[in-house]
């Protein structure tokens, strides 16, 4: 006796139709996950940029910083974004601070026994 062609069966052929549409399914997903992957990190850029670099001045150096005579650099630390320099100069001491993104003196602060 002759067997039927499994092919031509309904259940073959559910079976394969549900193959295709999970096939199609999962590519779907795979693809929604790294669209998701894509945006978050184009969300965490927009709220999280770049730290800007220092504009040269034209010098070799990155920025320059010009003490009054006689003054000298106690001591340097950074701090989001901004340099703090602890100076002493002959009228006492002071400290600057300056924007790192600009190379712009932002605040100072004298000992005030000038």
């Amino acid at each position: 006796m002759a067997e039927a062609d499994p092919r031509s069966s309904g259940t073959y052929r559910a079976a394969l139709a549900a193959v295709i549409i999970l096939s199609v399914l999962l590519v779907a997903g795979l693809v929604a996950v790294a669209a998701g992957f894509v945006r978050q990190y184009r969300l965490y850029q927009a709220h999280h940029p770049a730290p800007m670099a220092v504009t040269g001045t034209g010098t070799s150096a990155a920025a320059s910083v010009i003490l009054a005579p006689g003054a000298h650099i106690v001591s340097a630390t950074s701090d989001a974004g901004k340099l703090i320099l602890h100076v002493q100069t002959p009228q006492g001491a002071e400290v600057d601070v300056m924007d790192l993104g600009t190379g712009r003196l932002t605040a100072q602060v004298k000992d005030g026994s000038q």
